[in-house]
């Protein structure tokens, strides 16, 4: 009963916070930004939509084919399609309840292609985990070489990282400092480890590293990178190619794309599915860029019911054609029993 109502409060927290991330949004929009908005959503270029689901489609694919090779050490080889339509299907399911997407991505294709849920979850964690040092990778590139729109304080901090790391005065600090920090970390785990929050981000870290480290046992580790590469690229396009959707943001170029991919997964990581938070995302991003805050939320909203169609269209599509292949494969069995007999 503790476990339910915790779940629920969890659930309740999550969309409370959606809800009034959409109200706040919403609350300080005047006349005069209102105007502004619908101008611009009425003259946005909604045929760009279909190349934007062409390159979401495309990432989806090479999560896919990397998912395949997490999979193939444990001696498994699920087709592409099923794997493809379980993460579709999954998006879904984060749509409506934060992280159960994870769990429908794994019971989707248990079955039909017969790999134990537990084994696929163990794959997803590393997923996940190569999936966060991409995005602080960005997110360093994107501070670094933006930072003199995001804020003068990141400037600041380039500029004294670079000074630092210029002499050896500041190289020795920074060493003093890496070392500092992971004594730090080491003497928190041995007090805490026993502790209930303490073991709970003990796994979490356990889990990660794991994660990290089961790229030893991938065949291919060099398309393992390129597949990886190829979903953050077409994710980079495609809010690149929302840019070009409206006239006031058609001149950004590919790092503020990168800059509202950064903050932008942030917001879908708060809420669900990003209800409410990607769109005030989206445009506090593009304010720092010069974007008026109307035509920045204009952007975010356009953004996120792009990304919202996709997840419902293409989820729905393959959740018909997972039925409908487990439906002819059920058939064939019926009509054929005798030589699925044979060959077991």
């Amino acid at each position: 009963m503790k476990r339910i109502l915790t779940i629920v409060v969890k659930y309740v927290l999550a969309f409370g916070l959606a809800i009034f991330l959409l109200w706040w949004s919403l609350s300080d929009l005047n006349d005069q930004k209102i105007a502004e908005i619908k101008v611009a959503l009425k003259e946005a270029k909604y045929l760009l939509l279909f190349p934007t689901f062409l390159v979401l489609l495309l990432s989806h694919i090479f999560r896919a084919l990397r998912w395949k090779q997490l999979i193939a050490p444990m001696g498994y080889n699920p087709s592409v399609f099923h794997l493809t339509c379980g993460i579709l299907i999954g998006y879904i399911g984060n749509q409506l309840i934060p992280r159960a997407g994870e769990v429908l991505r794994c019971t989707t294709i248990s079955k039909p292609t017969k790999v134990p849920p537990e084994k696929l979850i163990g794959t997803i964690v590393a997923e996940r985990a190569f999936d966060i040092c991409c995005l602080l990778l960005i997110t360093i590139g994107v501070f670094y070489h933006e930072s003199s729109y995001i804020s003068t304080y990141a400037h600041e901090i380039k500029s004294a990282m670079a000074s630092g790391i210029a002499n050896k005065k500041g190289k020795g600090w920074i060493a003093l400092g890496v070392i500092v920090f992971i004594l730090l970390i080491y003497l928190l785990y041995r007090r805490y480890k026993t502790h209930k929050v303490g073991g709970f981000l003990v796994k979490v870290f356990k889990g990660m590293a794991q994660g990290l480290l089961s790229i030893k046992n991938v065949k291919n580790k060099f398309l393992f990178l390129v597949y990886t590469i190829g979903i953050w690229v077409c994710y980079a396009a495609c809010t690149y190619i929302g840019c070009l959707a409206l006239e006031d943001t058609a001149h950004l170029g590919v790092f503020a794309a990168l800059a509202m991919l950064v903050f932008g997964t942030f917001g879908i990581i708060v809420a669900p599915g990003g209800l409410g938070a990607y769109p005030i995302a989206i445009q506090k991003t593009l304010v720092l860029y010069g974007v008026t805050e109307a035509i920045g939320l204009a952007s975010g909203w356009l953004l996120w019911i792009a990304q919202f169609l996709f997840t419902i269209t293409f989820g729905t599509i393959a959740w018909l054609a997972v039925n409908f292949a487990k439906k002819k494969t059920d058939e064939e069995r019926f009509i054929h029993p005798q030589q699925d007999q044979n060959a077991a």
